[in-house]
């Protein structure tokens, strides 16, 4: 699936607005507290004060949601871009939330890190 076809379908459901804030990534699991592995892939996308997850294909295609998150409610949010990847996380309701970013995530982290 395009892209552009995605952010069209995100529009279309309000799972973001004009400002196309949304990024693939790939939601780590703690385990213990030390050992991380990869859950899986997501798509994290803003719709005015709401973050989504959804799980995410590989052909760019989303499906089931997994959250919808309200923002002013998340705590210790950090973020951090790179030229070669990542890492957004926070905690919302007593769970943390942890993931790994691509390389051009820049916009998506620069929302929350202002």
């Amino acid at each position: 699936m395009k892209v552009k076809n995605v952010i069209e379908d995100l529009k279309d459901k309000k799972f973001i607005d004009e400002n196309e804030i949304y990024v693939y990534a790939s939601l780590k699991n703690i385990i213990g507290g030390a050992i991380g592995s990869i859950r899986g892939l997501v798509l994290l996308s803003i719709n005015e004060n709401i973050l989504y997850i959804h799980h995410a294909n590989i052909d760019n295609s989303y499906d089931e949601r997994w959250a919808k998150i309200y923002i002013p409610n998340m705590k210790n949010i950090q973020g951090k871009a790179g030229l070669f990847g990542g890492k957004f996380s926070f905690n919302y309701e007593g769970q943390e939330y942890k993931f790994k970013l691509p390389s051009k995530a820049g916009k998506f982290v620069d929302f929350f890190v202002k």
